[in-house]
């Protein structure tokens, strides 16, 4: 009988595996980044979404002896989420932060403050009344704020901020959640700045971060 392992997980993405199961791209509130297998899930529509971008859920893993993936035995949303899943703005929204930490959080990284972060976070998204068009905004600049490398001085960072999202970042980095969400600006300007953000994240992770969401989030929100 496997060692069974109750943790609670972050879910940023899925792929298929053999005929019928997944292979679930989690943060993990013990093992940071982990992957786990998911049996047969994939002819379970009701069981396949309970997997949507940034779905919280209690979870029991267990060692796999025919894999070197654990593999995922019990499940159950610790939060609904009735938002992120039923409005196409805020999924858009869930999606690009989704990819984000896919491609930027490695194996090695095992945070708790990060984790709880994040987890209060998709419960933030979840519950904006108002307009979550700047929710991207204020995530990439908090998260590398979180990461450690969020610039402290009013200065253009070099080479990767023009003057207008030197100034951007500067005006995020300084103002609450709240004030954030409220600071006027296009689709267009969001989403240049956005890109720029994530070669910011990019360069001082090491990793390339091409959030191919970061299109289709600008679509939703033009």
């Amino acid at each position: 009988m496997p060692s069974l392992e109750k943790s609670r997980l972050i879910v940023l993405h899925l792929t298929k595996y053999a005929d019928s199961s997944l292979v679930l791209h989690t943060v993990d509130s013990q093992y940071g980044r982990r992957s786990l297998l998911v049996r047969g899930v994939r002819k379970n529509r009701g069981a396949l979404a309970a997997f949507h971008n940034l779905s919280l859920l209690d979870a029991v893993s267990a060692a796999s002896p025919k894999s070197s993936l654990s593999y995922l035995r019990e499940w159950e949303p610790s939060a609904t989420l009735h938002g992120i899943r039923g409005d196409r703005i805020k999924g858009a929204v869930a999606m690009f932060i989704s990819e984000v930490l896919y491609r930027s959080l490695t194996n090695e990284q095992t945070d708790p403050q990060l984790f709880d972060w994040l987890w209060e976070m998709a419960q933030k998204l979840d519950a904006e009344e108002g307009s979550v068009a700047n929710f991207p905004l204020w995530f990439l600049v908090s998260y590398a704020g979180r990461m450690g490398f969020l610039p402290g001085d009013p200065i253009e960072p070099p080479g990767l901020f023009n003057p207008f999202e030197s100034d951007l970042l500067f005006r995020v980095v300084r103002s609450s959640y709240s004030e954030t969400m409220a600071i006027p600006l296009s689709a267009d300007r969001r989403q240049a700045f956005s890109r720029q953000m994530l070669q910011y994240l990019s360069y001082h992770l090491g990793a390339t971060i091409d959030a191919k969401s970061l299109d289709v989030l600008h679509a939703v929100l033009a």
